[in-house]
């Protein structure tokens, strides 16, 4: 019998600043139980009414020291029992929904696709109307659409910690808009028992994320996670109904893009009976390929193919 589990981000909750390493996971559970999942977004000190900000994101502040190098507050990780490394982690993307008042996006020096032209920091607050399916900020009324923009596993313990910064072989911040409701994303399992973990969530964002921030704000997200055994997956990827999408990530995005073609075509001959030859061809006739992200170090580049075309 599948279960419901519910993990609030708080100080005994979170990792903040890095994946992986050596802690142990903060709640286990079985293949085909769901999560619920809250992520908490800013800090104490924004410039919002004070009601706004929630005590979670105060006690964190004050008492999570044990901080990596990178700024995202993550909840997690969770064990599902039985994952060993060659499985696949498959997370169903059930539900994501705005749980703040608010979001902030961030400008400031040496950060972003423009990091040499902003001299001092600069964080503007974008506010939600009522039923938080509009961010306004001056002329700026923008349609949210909310999603994680980290979800991962940890990588192998031998890597140690991984900076929360950086996407990898495991997910992690992968600022991938595609993955919303309705989408499952494709995990390789790296240590056993997986430890799935989610953050950085987001209102809104463009792909390519240029001024390195999006809306970033809390979420609750609901997640199935389902372990699918020995299939020795080595990159993630996603699926919504018909459509594919492929993720490749590199400091190059020519090589970025590469890998996003070379795991679309994989795909294709493997779950879809194409030859190399074949599905190198529907790639350049049918497939889009956009910049995910251009400015978290290695970038990310991801393909998107409705296989609804194959006959």
């Amino acid at each position: 019998m599948t279960r419901i589990h519910r993990l609030d981000a708080g100080p005994g909750t979170v990792q903040w600043g890095y994946v992986g390493g050596a802690g142990e996971a903060v709640l286990e559970l079985d293949s085909g139980d769901t999560l619920v999942l809250r992520s908490v977004s800013g800090s104490p000190d924004d410039p919002v009414p004070a009601g706004w900000i929630p005590e979670t994101l105060r006690r964190i502040h004050e008492q999570v020291l044990d901080r990596g190098p990178g700024v995202h507050i993550l909840t997690g990780p969770v064990a599902v029992r039985g994952a060993v490394p060659g499985d696949t982690l498959a997370v169903h993307i059930e539900r994501v929904r705005i749980d703040a008042p608010y979001g902030f996006n961030y400008i400031g020096p040496m950060s972003g696709l423009l990091f040499n032209e902003y001299d001092e920091p600069d964080v503007a607050i974008l506010t939600y109307d009522e039923e938080r399916r509009y961010a306004s900020y001056g002329r700026m009324r923008i349609k949210t659409a909310p999603f994680f923009g980290i979800m991962g596993v940890a990588p192998p313990l031998a890597w140690g910690r991984q900076s929360s910064i950086v996407p990898g072989r495991f997910g992690g911040n992968m600022d991938n808009r595609q993955l919303t409701p309705g989408t499952t994303l494709y995990l390789p399992v790296m240590r056993e028992g997986a430890h799935f973990y989610a953050g950085d969530g987001h209102g809104a964002q463009g792909d390519g994320e240029i001024d390195v921030t999006a809306i970033e704000t809390s979420l609750e997200g609901e997640f199935r996670l389902e372990l699918l055994r020995g299939t020795d997956q080595q990159w993630p990827y996603a699926r919504r109904g018909s459509l594919l999408i492929s993720m490749g990530f590199d400091e190059s995005l020519q090589a970025a893009l590469t890998m996003a073609a070379r795991q679309m075509i994989g795909l294709l001959e493997t779950e879809h009976g194409l030859s190399a030859k074949e599905a190198y061809r529907l790639c350049s006739i049918a497939a889009d390929y956009h910049i995910t992200q251009a400015v978290n170090g290695v970038k990310g580049v991801h393909g998107m193919l409705d296989t609804a075309i194959l006959i």
